[in-house]
């Protein structure tokens, strides 16, 4: 496995408002991860974006009975369409979506999506507020294309709340996600070109 990125960005976790604010995202965002459809090769109106995300606990010396029950632990990652003139996605008619994956998993996705930009804003560990933080990722949904975006893997503390830090890189892992994805979407893999989702630079404190 490769990292497109030379060094892992290292962030304090956001205590945001999560509580308010994911009863309003996610009540309109739909599943990021469409692989359970039938999706033919995109033509000019449409893109398909190949990618997935990881979350993994950072090494710490814990005991057997920590890591059982931690492989449970759910977390969820916002995703939003951007524009120029809507560059954080959150105007009203921005389109939301939402991946899911379990800690210590990989979760791929597949999607098909109108051509542009996207911004993988935030994660958050699922049904908790103020354990999660800023990504600020972008990636491109590119017309009649099928593109791979590469893997996000997040590494976390044992106890992720405020004021701890999480760090997040981007590597190259089609060989396992092409895997899981092949025996239903085969042909849309073999088309798939590498255009790593980059982190954006200019929204970094």
């Amino acid at each position: 496995m490769r990292s497109w990125n030379h060094l892992p960005l290292q962030r304090p976790v956001l205590a945001v408002m999560l509580a308010a604010m994911m009863c309003t995202f996610t009540s309109c965002a739909s599943s990021l991860d469409m692989s359970h459809e039938r999706i033919a090769a995109p033509g000019p109106e449409w893109g398909i974006v190949i990618g997935s995300v990881l979350v993994r606990q950072a090494p710490n010396g814990l005991g057997p009975d920590t890591a059982a029950r931690d492989r449970s632990t759910m977390f969820e990652f916002d995703v939003v369409q951007i524009q120029p003139r809507d560059p954080s996605g959150e105007g009203p008619h921005a389109a939301r979506y939402q991946v899911d994956a379990m800690l210590g998993q990989e979760r791929p996705f597949l999607s098909r999506l109108r051509p542009g930009r996207y911004l993988i804003k935030n994660f958050y560990r699922t049904g908790m507020s103020g354990t999660g933080g800023d990504l600020n990722l972008v990636f491109e949904s590119q017309s009649g294309r099928v593109v791979y975006i590469g893997q996000l893997l997040v590494e976390v503390p044992p106890q992720l709340t405020r004021g701890n830090e999480y760090r997040f890189s981007v590597q190259d892992a089609h060989g396992p996600t092409f895997s899981q994805l092949a025996p239903q979407h085969g042909p849309l893999t073999q088309q798939a070109i590498t255009v790593p989702m980059q982190i954006r630079l200019d929204e970094i404190r």
